[in-house]
């Protein structure tokens, strides 16, 4: 055997959270409109990949301190790591997705190296590749600094600099045209909606009460005020009072709190993630969706007329697809929250060989009872200016560090308690602003889903990549029926806030 290298504490972590129906993998994700050399592809994966990164060579074993380590395997084979697959006809998004949601709930074995590659033919006439890493190898941002070293510049095979390219600032682009099948929910189908989210969530809600005090109450405050609402008709009132409300942050006693004692109550008390139609245990099953890139410069463009950041507008359209989500299935529902990760170290252009994680968890809550885009983007900058302007992410970290030391029992349970105060995991990754290449073939697009824990039932991704942003989403397939509706809704929120631009 080779040499050891000790786990840190945050790689120890994500090494221990894997459970049945989450499990801590990053899946990884590109494609070529034309077939790429295999062979090649192998070539380069072994000398930027392989022979680069010890961890990639290695298994994690116990040691005599009862601490976590990655051992060396002088004898390990990198063939072994590789799959074939070729995709049924006709060769699409939903044969490949089909492929992706089978994989996510295939555990990768301890006893080999932590990472997988499915090596896919068929698709659209060309190929993709799915990547598959244990996320105790690295966090997102080095996983991704990581993919792109496999990548190159040109055909020809010229290096590709790992510190991300720099965007350029483009003129702006006219919004599309209105969609005439936008419109409310009538007053029987809120009246219905109303009832039905009473009878489901009311077990859920003593659970709630003591897991996330806060979303428990949120909860009930969303439930009764939206069917007495309904009930006595004054649907329209009843959704200005709900929309007020929410522009200010409910519930009223964490209104306009400084984001440090904002922190402080989403920790020891909760946050505001109502019980709604996805709430429950997660099954086997999951489900994978992308849905066509927006241009990105038409999305700097919106977010320069209402004098916001790109992330801003990107996360204001996740608010909005979750809000017409729930209205498609009669489910009431204020506000949901997600695990937002943050980077804790500077960026590195050269990329250590030792990987591993460094970063925090920060919990974003995203209003979705706004029926205005706009004013929902001012709740989000709100939000995530009090978040920016706190210590949430350092003090996040501290929590791992403290859990980490917990015993089994009470490690697995306070992970649970704390993850379960999210929907799951939201990710915006700014990849590349240039076309890459893979054995000379163009990559055409990029994707990748973060690992979730607990009941966490979505991970959704924000992935731009060549001046095109590409949307895509991981969920449990029995608590989140066609999700695709989510990353459709995704495009039609986009178009709807561009409406609104000048």
């Amino acid at each position: 055997m080779g040499e050891r290298q000790r786990l840190g504490v945050q790689d120890a972590l994500w090494l221990e959270m894997d459970k049945p129906g989450n499990l801590m993998v990053v899946d990884s994700l590109f494609w070529t409109a034309t077939p790429v050399d295999w062979d090649r592809f192998r070539d380069l994966v072994k000398e930027r990949l392989w022979d680069r990164f010890p961890v990639f060579r290695s298994v994690v074993v116990r040691g005599e301190d009862d601490g976590w380590y990655w051992e060396e395997q002088d004898d390990a084979d990198l063939e072994a790591r590789y799959e074939r697959a070729v995709l049924p006809e006709p060769g699409g998004d939903a044969e490949l997705q089909d492929l992706i949601s089978a994989q996510r709930v295939v555990p990768l074995d301890r006893g080999e190296p932590l990472w997988r590659a499915v090596l896919v033919d068929g698709f659209h006439g060309g190929g993709a590749v799915l990547f598959r890493t244990h996320h105790a190898i690295a966090d997102g941002i080095r996983m991704v600094q990581v993919t792109l070293s496999v990548f190159d510049a040109s055909p020809d095979g010229t290096a590709v600099p790992v510190h991300p390219a720099r965007r350029r600032e483009t003129p702006r682009v006219p919004a599309p045209a209105p969609d005439p099948t936008d419109g409310p929910l009538s007053l029987v189908s809120q009246v219905r909606s109303g009832a039905t989210s009473v009878a489901s969530t009311s077990l859920q809600l003593a659970h709630s009460a003591v897991t996330n005090p806060v979303g428990a109450a949120h909860t009930a405050l969303t439930l009764s005020g939206s069917l007495s609402g309904s009930l006595v008709g004054a649907v329209r009132s009843g959704a200005r009072s709900a929309r007020d409300l929410g522009s200010r942050g409910v519930p009223p006693f964490v209104t306009g709190v400084p984001g440090d004692v904002d922190t402080a109550r989403k920790l020891v008390l909760g946050t505001r993630n109502d019980n709604t139609r996805w709430t429950g245990t997660v099954g086997p099953r999951k489900a994978v969706a992308w849905s066509p890139p927006l241009p990105l410069d038409h999305v700097k463009a919106v977010a320069h007329d209402h004098d916001a950041t790109v992330n801003d507008v990107l996360v204001t359209c996740v608010a909005e697809s979750l809000r017409a989500y729930l209205q498609q299935h009669r489910a009431v529902c204020r506000s949901v929250t997600w695990d937002v990760p943050v980077n804790l170290k500077p960026f590195d252009p050269d990329l250590p060989v030792e990987l591993g994680n460094s970063f925090a968890l920060v919990q974003l809550e995203l209003p979705t009872d706004i029926d205005d885009p706009v004013r929902t983007l001012e709740v989000v900058r709100r939000r995530m200016g009090r978040i920016k302007g706190g210590h949430e992410a350092v003090v996040d970290f501290g929590v791992q560090a403290a859990i980490s030391r917990m015993s089994t029992r009470l490690y697995r349970f306070t992970i649970d308690l704390l993850a379960n105060r999210a929907i799951g995991v939201l990710t915006n990754v700014p990849g590349p602003q240039m076309p890459l290449y893979v054995a000379g073939q163009k990559v055409e697009g990029m994707m990748g889903w973060a690992p979730l824990t607990a009941d966490q039932v979505m991970s959704f991704t924000i992935y731009s990549y060549d001046g095109k942003v590409f949307v895509g989403i991981a969920a449990d397939a029995g608590l989140v029926p066609e999700h695709g509706q989510i990353v459709d809704g995704f495009a039609d929120a986009f178009r709807r806030l561009s409406q609104h631009a000048g």
